[in-house]
């Protein structure tokens, strides 16, 4: 039996725990669709306007009923917007294209259809239904009207799930385990009974780390899309989620962390908490977010350091990709405003959604009183009328 959790970077160590743990093939003998250099040459600023047109602004009602304080997660399906608040508003609120508030789905409460404590979501565009990953244990079922359908409770021994994505009559589970072994999968395959089918990705691929640490993102990218990708804060790969996990990207650098990293947080002494501060603040290359893609791009966002996120750009056709540390918003901004973290929470094939919420909104109204906005702004006269406290604003940008 492994111990709890010890951290190794040698290719022997992690080809010996992968053959001893029927693990699929190893992710490196496989080929990957892309391979992206991120110590590749850096533009200081690529433009929106390359990428982007049509600016659409989608203001969230403000109301008593849907208050949102912060966005875990955001989808859009048949002109409805899902918007995923654990923390304020502890619920998975629905508004329409305009913003205004429609419902939310289930509630607070220990009955049937009801949940104790919201995690994520995820939707089944086939068969029309919203599962709702209830307190890292069940999952609650709901057609898109809000009705209750049914209750689903993987079966899972010495875990929590973090994040579930519904895709082809299955249900993909991102599992944390209270202590963690090199041989423990951090994705697995239920049936919609709850049944495990299968597990992979060794947590050796997320260099060993077993920590809670999410940054707020979900592990799951490109949501809605076929097919759903999946990476976790310390991985080389993004993979490709389905039948079989496929590398996707891989990602290559000189910066990318080890399982010597982690191996010497643990050397060090460092508390769980403080290793989790730490990891977030530590210098290498980490947490893929951001992520869109379309049928020519995919863009996302990584984590370099405490402050410093790069933005990439793969053109889908020709392989090439292009970096920046500052993807700038021409299509909103007057000139560059490097005040902004600008987040990507949704994509379809025709566009992608950026939001401001929070830290962003405050200063984004502040732009717009300052005059530092283009001018014909979609719905500026309302935004002109918004309080700090405001629900999120959303943009759609069309796909040129």
């Amino acid at each position: 039996m492994l111990s709890k959790v010890k951290f190794f970077s040698s290719s022997f160590l992690l080809l010996f725990f992968l053959c001893c743990f029927g693990q699929q093939k190893e992710l490196s003998q496989m080929d990957s669709d892309y391979l992206i250099d991120l110590d590749g040459n850096k533009e200081t600023s690529i433009p929106f306007s390359a990428y982007f047109n049509n600016p659409k602004t989608i203001i969230l009602e403000t109301g008593k009923e849907c208050l949102i304080g912060f966005v875990n997660d955001f989808q859009v399906l048949d002109d409805r917007i899902y918007v995923l608040d654990i923390l304020y508003a502890k619920s998975l609120n629905v508004f329409d294209m305009d913003g205004h508030f429609i419902r939310k789905i289930g509630s607070l409460g220990q009955e049937p259809g009801e949940y104790i404590s919201l995690v994520d979501f995820t939707i089944d565009t086939e068969n029309r239904f919203i599962y709702l990953l209830d307190y890292g244990k069940r999952v609650h079922k709901y057609d898109l009207n809000g009705q209750y359908v049914s209750t689903i409770t993987p079966q899972i021994t010495r875990s929590n799930i973090k994040y579930i994505q519904y895709y082809k009559s299955k249900l993909y589970l991102s599992v944390e385990a209270y202590t963690s072994a090199l041989s423990d999968n951090m994705l697995l395959e239920s049936d919609l009974n709850g049944k495990i089918l299968s597990g992979t990705l060794s947590l050796i691929y997320d260099k060993g780390w077993g920590g809670r640490l999410s940054k707020g993102y979900s592990f799951f990218m490109s949501r809605l899309n076929d097919t759903p990708r999946y990476a976790r804060l310390f991985m080389d790969y993004i993979v490709t989620v389905g039948k079989e996990i496929t590398p996707y990207i891989k990602l290559k650098s000189n910066s990318l962390s080890t399982g010597k990293d982690f191996e010497d947080f643990q050397n060090g002494g460092i508390s769980r908490t403080g290793m989790e501060r730490a990891i977030a603040n530590f210098s290498k290359i980490h947490n893929v977010h951001s992520f869109i893609e379309n049928d020519d791009y995919v863009i996302f966002k990584y984590q370099h350091g405490l402050n410093k996120y790069i933005t990439v750009i793969l053109h889908k056709k020709t392989g090439e990709a292009r970096l920046t540390s500052y993807f700038s918003n021409d299509l909103i901004f007057k000139s560059d405003n490097a005040g902004f973290n600008k987040k990507f929470v949704f994509s379809d094939s025709k566009g992608a959604y950026e939001i401001m919420d929070h830290y962003n909104l405050e200063i984004f109204l502040k732009s717009i009183r300052n005059n530092e906005i283009v001018p014909g702004l979609d719905r500026l006269d309302e935004l002109l009328q918004l309080e700090e406290d405001a629900n999120p604003v959303i943009f759609y940008y069309e796909y040129k």
